[in-house]
């Protein structure tokens, strides 16, 4: 690990004084953009999962409605590149394989390090009939690169981790094959 370090400092060094801008790939499988300037940016995230970063979206209250259910929801943007949109849609199943309703919930302009915390609620399904929740994106979100007229629903997916909860059971679609 110590090798790599220097490597790097050397790399940066290097690249300072020959006034170029550089592009590298750090110890945790990132890519930087090393600028002749002394700054550098995040050109790609990691493939690796285990150093990945993603927006981790977390179920924080169930609200008993008249007829319904409110699900409190927060979103914690632990990429490097603001949110400026990530629209997400959520099932909910009856008796575990019926999807009952689904709903959409949009979160934007979530700059890194911050969350957003936003209610959804079903309607004609109290919280004690839902069996479990399904989290998947719609093909519109405006994260870094990836903008409405370039992303898909599975790239909008991949940005985030859906944590599992003690209060209902939620998790994230399943990737297609």
């Amino acid at each position: 690990m110590l090798h790599r370090s220097i490597g790097t400092i050397a790399l940066l060094l290097t690249a300072q004084l020959a006034g170029a801008d550089v592009t590298i790939t750090i110890p945790d499988g990132r890519q930087v953009t090393l600028y002749d300037n002394g700054t550098w940016t995040v050109v790609k995230e990691s493939d690796n999962p285990e150093t990945r970063r993603y927006a981790e979206l977390t179920l924080e209250k169930k609200f008993d409605l008249a007829h319904g259910c409110k699900l409190g929801l927060r979103l914690q943007n632990n990429l490097t590149e603001q949110i400026r949109s990530l629209v997400l849609r959520f099932t909910a199943y009856k008796g575990g394989q019926i999807a009952f309703e689904t709903v959409t919930r949009g979160y934007s302009y979530i700059k890194p390090t911050n969350s957003q915390y936003q209610e959804i609620s079903f309607r004609g399904i109290t919280c004690d009939e839902i069996s479990s929740v399904e989290v998947f994106a719609a093909r519109n979100c405006h994260v870094g690169d990836l903008t409405k007229y370039s992303a898909e629903a599975h790239h909008c997916l991949s940005l985030i981790d859906v944590k599992v909860s003690d209060i209902l059971p939620i998790a994230k679609r399943a990737a297609a094959k």
